[in-house]
């Protein structure tokens, strides 16, 4: 299986975040790792792997040539469907999103018995999502929610172009937060976590920019990398990753 890189550049000691995208057919699993990778392309090196490669290395996607930010690159794997490629690729993943529509919930129960035995986190991308869904996704027994994506036809209509989507107001920066690290801190203790070394990452959420560069200010003179990223929750505006 071939690869598409989305930059050039490789700094100095990085590390690489192996996330995974799976999913059945039809739920719009390669739409979802084609946003995410392009997003990515814009922060830092990613390799794409899989089903979304194609749209990739269609687009001409550019990445940056800059350094990573926290020193970090990534490889997005977009696995083919169903629950026997997932098998194939868990134990080379750090992370792995299942993508479903309200209606195949029921489906992710395989994905779960696979990442429970290789001790991979697994979280829950719901895309199709309208309104009258909320309640049934809250009510749902199964990975946490990282995000989800409403009802978009020109999502589907770009995919099916070979081409990435293109969202309005909304971010898929969400699963990168949680594939980095989902337990939100205060300041303090997230430069504590750092200091005693049993967090390798942090995340603190911020209401603002202004406070966000204040904090990656902060993380910096303690010796720490920071980056902003931002969310689609409206209790706040987002978060500060630093390692």
């Amino acid at each position: 299986m071939g690869t598409q890189s989305l930059s050039h550049h490789r700094a100095p000691d990085a590390t690489t975040n192996r996330i995974g995208f799976v999913g059945d057919r039809g739920v719009g699993k390669t739409a979802v790792a084609t946003l995410v990778a392009d997003r990515l392309s814009d922060r830092t090196l990613v390799t794409v792997v899989g089903e979304a490669e194609q749209i990739i290395d269609g687009a001409s996607v550019q990445g940056s040539h800059g350094d990573p930010e926290l020193n970090i690159e990534w490889t997005v794997v977009d696995a083919k469907p169903g629950s026997d490629s997932f098998e194939q690729w868990a134990d080379t993943l750090d992370t792995t999103f299942v993508v479903a529509t309200p209606d195949t919930l029921e489906k992710i129960s395989a994905y779960e018995q696979i990442a429970a035995r290789y001790g991979l986190t697994l979280f829950l991308i719901v895309t199709h999502f309208t309104e009258t869904d909320r309640e049934r996704i809250r009510a749902f027994d199964g990975p946490e929610l990282a995000e989800y994506f409403y009802e978009d036809e020109a999502i589907r209509t770009a995919i099916d172009a070979g081409e990435v989507p293109t969202l309005d107001d909304w971010t898929v920066e969400a699963i990168l937060i949680e594939a980095l690290q989902p337990k939100r801190l205060t300041p303090d203790a997230a430069i504590d976590a750092l200091e005693a070394q049993p967090a390798s990452v942090v995340n603190v959420e911020v209401s603002d920019r202004e406070r966000a560069d204040a904090l990656i200010n902060r993380f910096e003179r303690a010796g720490y990398r920071g980056a902003y990223y931002k969310c689609n929750c409206r209790c706040h505006d987002g978060h500060v990753i630093a390692r």
